[in-house]
């Protein structure tokens, strides 16, 4: 123990002797930058971090992709590497021997990670992979067998029918939505996925994807490839226009976890940011309410678009899907349970009439029964989830 306190003063006295980092491993890039940079603080001095990636979902952006890192090959999470660059256009895969160079950052007080660094591939691992063409029961089945966080090597071909949207298309032309096994209703995640000819997938559409199975915490997912819409579904899809206390009403009427067929314009106040205005995703994510003398926190716009910062104390409109998000307590962190809209729109409104222009296609009236949102059709009631209600 004495000569590995000796070691870490040494290391943290060469760091401090000398700004100019060069090499480190990983543990050594998670012991620095957990010791020497506050939550979310990013060092100054230039480093190069080694190791081999020991998870990653595959999935590429702009000529970038996030992964983990450690100095031995296996699933030891130790250092992220977020959204770094790639040297080409193809993934990197879990066993790679890679080197990135950038700057550290502590990102919450227990993650040590590098954003934007420069990656360099040292070592390729040999992966064979083979195209597996399945059904939805069938995908969710392999992918139960699988450990947490594990990925399989296989592609997969999936087809089915969009029973919910987690998330609509973004501008980078990805999207999130859910397949269900009909012999036992559970649900195959189709997560943040790139769609073939820039088509939206909605709720009833038939479709076509292929990727990895993942088990994330339990929840099956398909990742890391690309989906196209087959056929368009008939299912029709409102949009409403409502308070903040009627999103929160419509959103936990759902249950837990599960997203709105149906398209809302939630009309309120930006009462407090969760995460500021980001400049070159043109997005933020804040909590809404409808006076701003009482906020409530139960709802919130996660990762909105919007084309400005939009300070608190503004009238705002967003539009999407809601979804009902739901984590139990664990040990000191409380219970979770709040409404929100992901990856919606959001535009500034001044008055009344400028809601009107946020949305107009297949509108409903609304009504307010038993303290739950109740759409009116056609002179048919139907409640948040899309079913009549007697």
């Amino acid at each position: 123990m004495k000569k590995i306190l000796l070691f870490c003063a040494a290391m943290v006295a060469a760091f401090n002797a000398n700004a100019a980092i060069t090499e480190m491993s990983c543990a050594q890039a998670k012991q620095y930058t957990l010791d020497n940079l506050q939550a979310g603080e990013t060092g100054t001095d230039s480093v190069a971090v080694t190791g081999y990636v020991t998870y990653t979902n595959g999935t590429v952006s702009r000529g970038q992709q996030t992964f983990w890192l450690d100095d031995e090959k296996g699933n030891t999470q130790t250092f992220q590497a977020y959204w770094c660059n790639l040297p080409t256009e193809e993934a990197l895969n879990v066993g790679d021997k890679v080197v990135i160079r950038g700057f550290l950052m502590n990102y919450n007080g227990t993650t040590a990670e590098m954003k934007n660094g420069d990656t360099e591939i040292i070592e390729r691992v040999t992966v064979k992979r083979d195209t597996i063409e399945t059904s939805v029961c069938e995908a969710i089945e392999e992918g139960e067998a699988l450990n947490d966080m594990e990925i399989t090597d296989d592609f997969f071909i999936v087809e089915g029918v969009v029973a919910n949207v987690g998330s609509q298309m973004n501008q980078y032309k990805q999207e999130t939505f859910s397949l269900v096994c009909e012999s036992n209703e559970k649900e195959l995640k189709v997560y943040n996925i790139l769609m073939k000819d820039s088509i939206a997938a909605a709720v009833g559409d038939k479709v076509s994807v292929f990727g990895k199975l993942q088990n994330y915490h339990n929840t099956i997912e398909i990742i890391s490839g690309n989906a196209e819409v087959l056929e368009k579904g008939d299912v029709q899809i409102d949009t409403l226009t409502v308070t903040v206390a009627e999103a929160v009403a419509a959103g936990k009427a759902l249950e837990k976890g599960k997203t709105s067929v149906a398209v809302y314009v939630v009309v309120g106040y930006n009462d407090s940011i969760a995460f500021a205005f980001n400049e070159s995703y043109k997005n933020m994510s804040f909590y809404m309410c409808d006076d701003l003398a009482n906020p409530s926190y139960e709802f919130e716009a996660y990762k909105a678009s919007t084309e400005v910062d939009i300070p608190v104390g503004t009238k705002v409109a967003v539009m999407g899907n809601l979804y009902h998000y739901y984590k139990e307590a664990d040990g000191d962190k409380p219970e979770i349970d709040l409404v929100e809209i992901k990856d919606g729109t959001a535009v500034i409104v001044n008055d009344e009439e400028a809601i009107e222009n946020v949305s107009s296609e297949n509108k409903a009236v609304k009504a307010i029964e038993n303290g739950q949102v109740v759409i009116i059709r056609n002179g048919v009631r139907y409640n948040a989830l899309g079913v009549e209600v007697k």
